[in-house]
């Protein structure tokens, strides 16, 4: 009996009202002991479902638990239930249990489910090739026809390999004097990244490791495709390159702003070049930002960038050292990536990969909606700081006034940390809590009273060395009059997605600005804003020509303080801008900070236009209203069982629908992944997932090992899951049919609404006003119709205050 008869069978008199995820894992649960419970919780509730539904091998569950899979723990859970329950399991279980009765019938399917569950731990072992001609097994499962002189003492070994190979891969003369190239780069690279300017060094830079505590990095199991690493999940603590190339030749870390992803490469970069003698491997650092629409490729890019510190570089020295892969790259801000040049970087990237193979890279990123494009690469999440980390880089930091950081750690230490985990766990934002915490004894917990407390201080920064100093801008204006033109000026770079200025740019939209400031304001030198940014502010820092926000989320927190100062008629404008921008971070918070300073406003005039166009556009469709919002607001859904090793997120085409569920607590898309599907959702296009070998993902493989009986036994130790439609041609030949692991579906509302007859179990099953997504769009109209008559009444009444 295969497990889905099996669990359909108990489910007939067992389930009662609960849905097949939870009866599974019930089912599960059952038959191992409760301290081992924990060893289920890997498994969602889609996965349990798979298993329920026959869409899903449970091979892999089963091997986990066969160990201490207990039949007398499952005998007497059915006999926990009513005799006329065990009545009723006999008849179902009568044709696969001939002998079964009301008094064994807990030992007979206990047994019968240990069967099912020994049966499939063995089905997916790294069993021999099909057709393989009955290889003899050694006591730890190498194939001893393969290779005789394999033992268990030496199976972990690599094979010996000829002498002369290994004297060809020992570092030559030859080959130290390959790295001369560069060494005018290092040695300059090297002085400029071993000091750093900071928020609280912005005149005199202090070594890099003065100020600096690694924060730790944690492997994914999944690609950046989304598809799972063979390797477990693991955080890595004093990372370095070294142990990065153990993971992936090819990394994306990312990580929210500030949380330190420049100072980590920079780390990299330092520690990689002290061990150029032992490695012969050079790192290059370079900013993905000076990556241009005039840039001629990957190789062109590395070229420009290290000219700066050695003039006399040629792209042939850059192509023999990649050639013999040499090279490190540290590539900092993948996010920085101007839109109009992104799609022909991937297109790039991707063509030099294929070029030159085996040079490492390792990219940060802000987290961006997915990093599909960059199939190569493995995803690592660099972790905030914890308390311990925390406190320590305050301990290193010079701060002017040694009593207010003493306090400030002691506050750390006791509460702050745990309340302002948010700001603390970062290193920018940690940095802007001490100067906060100096100046006015707390740390607001809001975002945008946070940054609004964190300019007051920067605009009346005491001097560490001239003690309690008042520094006069150069502009001559207030820091209120000051935070006016700024606040537009980053309004205007945010809209227009730049962050990287030279003078004349700076100059050309600070220009704008003073247009419209008042007569007396008029004639002040767009080069005194720049100077009082850099000199007195310390929000933006000089680089070279270039000029830079000391971090992304100054520039987002005075975009908001503009558009909240906006008239409300231009209001419903700037909610349109927000709906249409398309390459937008997950981390960015303009629009959070904008909500939370004028939340009263932001609901008459950007969520209410919106809703009414929304809402009234899908009621003209009469019958269809549902339908219509449907393919507009959630145009595609997915639905997954089992282990998909892809994520999607069921989510909201409308950036300004997401804010609006998401601040009025109306979002209900996300219990989508629980809800009970009829079967004809199998009748919709699906992606089938199976376990498969690694090293037979390539059709080079194949070629490798032309005869099944060749293949060793350890080459078929790493497995993933991969898409079943994916794999090569010849791997059923040679393995058989692999255990499907999970199933993806795409429902297309399109589909739906065009073949409503061919559909008609699935849509009655959507309409049901029980499902999410009708219970959410139900609640939306109730939002809009009490919204529409609270601004109703505000616009009819006399009164100042409506009570």
């Amino acid at each position: 009996m295969n497990f889905k008869d099996f669990i359909h069978g108990l489910a007939s008199v067992l389930r009662a009202e609960s849905n097949t995820a939870v009866f599974t894992r019930t089912i599960f649960e059952a038959i191992i002991p409760e301290d081992r419970y924990d060893s289920l919780n890997e498994y969602s509730n889609s996965t349990f479902k798979a298993y329920y539904n026959g869409n899903a091998g449970i091979g892999r569950i089963s091997r986990k638990i066969n160990s201490f899979a207990d039949p007398i723990i499952f005998s007497a859970f059915i006999y926990e239930h009513e005799d006329a329950a065990v009545e009723k399991l006999c008849s179902v279980f009568k044709y696969a249990l001939p002998d079964i009765n009301t008094q064994n019938a807990g030992d007979q399917i206990a047994n019968l489910f240990s069967e099912i569950i020994t049966d499939a731990a063995g089905a997916n072992k790294k069993s021999a090739p099909k057709d393989a001609k009955n290889p003899e097994y050694n006591s730890f499962g190498s194939f001893t026809n393969i290779a005789p002189e394999l033992t268990a003492e030496n199976a972990g070994s690599i094979f010996i390999v000829d002498p002369a190979i290994t004297a060809s891969l020992q570092n030559t003369d030859e080959e130290d004097e390959e790295i001369t190239p560069f060494e005018k780069y290092l040695n300059t690279a090297v002085v400029y990244y071993s000091t750093k300017k900071t928020l609280l060094y912005a005149e005199k830079p202090h070594p890099f490791y003065d100020l600096y505590v690694c924060n730790d990095v944690r492997y994914r199991k999944f690609r950046a495709t989304g598809s799972r690493d063979p390797k477990a999940e693991k955080i890595i603590s004093n990372v370095t390159i070294d142990i990065l190339e153990a993971e992936s030749k090819y990394i994306i870390i990312q990580g929210i702003g500030g949380i330190g992803k420049s100072m980590l490469l920079t780390h990299l970069f330092l520690s990689s070049a002290e061990q150029i003698g032992e490695t012969g491997r050079i790192p290059l650092l370079l900013s993905l930002k000076d990556y241009k629409d005039t840039t001629c490729g990957i190789v062109d890019f590395i070229w420009k960038s290290i000219k700066e510190y050695d003039s006399e570089i040629t792209q042939s020295i850059i192509i023999t050292a990649l050639q013999q892969k040499q090279l490190i790259l540290l590539l900092d801000g993948l996010d920085e990536i101007q839109t109009s040049v992104r799609d022909s970087f991937e297109q790039d990237l991707d063509a030099f990969i294929k070029s030159y193979s085996g040079n490492s890279i390792v990219m940060t990123s802000r987290p961006v909606y997915s990093f599909v494009s960059y199939a190569k690469f493995s995803l690592f999440d660099i972790l905030e700081l914890s308390k311990k980390q925390a406190i320590e880089l305050i301990e290193k930091l010079e701060f002017w006034d040694s009593e207010g950081k003493n306090s400030f750690l002691e506050a750390l230490n006791r509460t702050l940390y745990r309340t302002h985990r948010e700001f603390a766990s970062n290193p920018l934002l940690l940095t802007i809590m001490l100067m906060t915490y100096s100046s006015f004894g707390e740390v607001p917990a809001k975002m945008h009273v946070f940054y609004s407390k964190a300019y007051e201080t920067m605009a009346r920064l005491h001097d560490a060395s001239k003690g309690s100093f008042k520094r006069p801008l150069h502009t001559k204006l207030t820091p209120e009059e000051f935070a006016k033109y700024f606040s537009q000026f980053c309004a205007r770079t945010y809209k227009d997605e730049v962050l990287e200025f030279n003078a004349l740019l700076f100059n050309a939209y600070m220009k704008k600005v003073l247009k419209g400031a008042s007569p007396d304001h008029q004639n002040i030198a767009p080069r005194d804003f720049l100077l009082d940014l850099t000199d007195n502010l310390c929000i933006m820092y000089r680089e070279g020509e270039h000029y830079y926000f000391i971090h992304r989320s100054f520039q987002e927190y005075f975009a908001a303080v503009y558009f909240a100062s906006e008239y409300d008629a231009n209001l419903s404008k700037v909610g349109s801008f927000f709906e249409k921008i398309k390459n937008r971070s997950y981390t960015d918070r303009t629009f959070d900070m904008l909500y939370d300073m004028i939340p009263e406003k932001i609901e008459r005039f950007v969520f209410l236009p919106y809703l009414e166009e929304l809402i009234t556009h899908c009621m003209e469709k009469s019958d269809d209203e549902y339908w219509e919002f449907l393919e507009k607001i959630y145009p595609y859904l997915t639905y997954e069982e089992g282990n998909t090793d892809e994520s999607y997120f069921n989510e909201a085409e409308s950036f300004l629908y997401r804010c609006i569920i998401h601040e009025k607590h109306l979002e209900m898309i996300s219990d989508i992944d629980n809800y009970e599907w009829p079967k004809q959702i199998y009748d919709l296009p699906t992606k089938i997932w199976v376990e498969a070998y690694n090293e037979f993902l390539e059709y080079s493989a194949f070629d490798k090992y032309p005869n099944p009986d060749s293949i060793p036994e350890h080459i078929l130790d790493s497995t993933s899951i991969v898409v079943e439609d994916d794999l090569p041609y010849k791997y059923t030949d040679y393995f058989g049919e692999p255990e499907q692991e999970g199933l993806t579906i795409e429902i297309d509302i399109y589909e739906l609404r065009k073949n409503p007859h061919r559909y008609i179990t699935l849509r009655n099953h959507m309409e049901d006003p029980g499902f999410p997504i009708f219970r959410e769009y139900q609640s939306v109209k109730a939002y809009y119709d009490t919204l529409k008559k609270r601004t109703q009444l505000e616009i009819e009444s006399d009164d100042l205050f409506d009570d």
